[in-house]
């Protein structure tokens, strides 16, 4: 009818109702709780698993730092009682030197006990002395020695008083036999690679031995040790045979060394590296008996020198190196420049 409002379309949106507005904003904020909750769980799980693992880590240092602290004590009190015996075996060998002592004395009232003490008494009085004095050395000599045998059983790791490792091929045996040589020597053991007097029977030779024979093995490669190094064998004899490898075949050794030597050049190398190198060869020279001349060595560095090296030599040099220079200049000037004169006047007049 004219006068009646117009009706709503059924089609038109209608507005949202409070309540459903209000039902999506409690959704929303709970959801947004969860998550919330959700992620402070998970930090705080992440935070307990951190602090087990940090503990789980101090642990196991403690437990290591523990197992080597028992390790440590166990070698101490190895060492300390081979110590003790040797004390022991000590004074029972000076027990057994008085009784000889004493029975080596001219009984009392015999004709050797009457002569001697109608002589100068000042003079056996000076013997006497020098008898203790002489007994007392021997004593602190055998102290000394146990002391420096326990020292050398503790020794753990070898290749920190000898940081060379020996190969087959190796080039630089003189330094390392030097090196072996200074620390057995250390500890008052060079007679276990230097001499073939052995004591079999002795407890402490053998041990000692040991000890030496490890020190050999633990400084050379394991395809030298198959080729040196026989179940039984005493450190002498693994010394002799290391020597032989090295030194056996000397002179093919050397010829093939000294060609390496002199033809060696600096190619695409630092001007360190080649001159270390070449240095290196020659000590390996030396070691074979065939020492290198510092002329030779010069004059072989100065032919292998790339051109560009050679005229910017001094400002490449260490100051050590900067000495072989001038050695170098003096034979440039004082023997090579008169040779090169002679060949340069044959030349013109040719």
């Amino acid at each position: 009818m004219a006068g009646s409002p117009p009706s709503a379309s059924p089609l038109a949106p209608q507005p949202p109702q409070p309540s459903s507005v209000a039902s999506g904003a409690v959704t929303d904020a709970s959801a947004a709780a969860a998550a919330a909750a959700k992620e402070t769980r998970a930090r705080d799980d992440a935070a307990r698993l951190a602090k087990a693992e940090r503990a789980r880590v101090a642990k196991a240092r403690h437990d290591a730092a523990l197992a080597r602290v028992a390790e440590a004590d166990c070698v101490a009190a190895v060492a300390q009682a081979e110590r003790d015996a040797a004390d022991a075996r000590l004074r029972a060998a000076l027990a057994r030197a008085d009784l000889e002592r004493a029975a080596t004395q001219p009984l009392p009232g015999s004709d050797d006990d009457t002569s001697d003490a109608s002589g100068d008494g000042d003079h056996v009085s000076v013997a006497g002395d020098a008898t203790h004095l002489r007994d007392a050395l021997l004593q602190h000599e055998a102290a000394a020695l146990i002391n420096l045998h326990a020292q050398a059983v503790a020794v753990q790791n070898i290749r920190l008083l000898v940081p060379l490792t020996l190969d087959v091929s190796s080039t630089f045996y003189g330094r390392w036999r030097e090196s072996l040589l200074h620390v057995v020597g250390r500890y008052s053991l060079e007679s276990h690679v230097l001499s073939d007097v052995t004591a079999p029977t002795s407890p402490d030779w053998v041990r000692m031995d040991c000890v030496v024979r490890t020190w050999i093995t633990g400084t050379i490669t394991d395809a030298l040790a198959d080729t040196v190094i026989e179940p039984g064998n005493t450190a002498r004899t693994s010394w002799l045979a290391i020597e032989s490898q090295f030194r056996g075949n000397r002179e093919t050794r050397a010829l093939h060394l000294d060609a390496e030597f002199r033809n060696f050049k600096q190619g695409d190398q630092d001007i360190t590296t080649y001159c270390r190198k070449l240095k290196s060869m020659a000590d390996a020279l030396r070691d074979l008996d065939e020492p290198v001349q510092d002329r030779t060595l010069v004059l072989n560095l100065l032919r292998g020198l790339n051109a560009w090296d050679y005229y910017q030599f001094d400002d490449l040099l260490t100051s050590e190196e900067r000495t072989i220079r001038k050695k170098v200049r003096g034979i440039m000037e004082k023997e090579i420049a008169l040779i090169m004169a002679v060949y340069l006047e044959k030349t013109v007049s040719i």
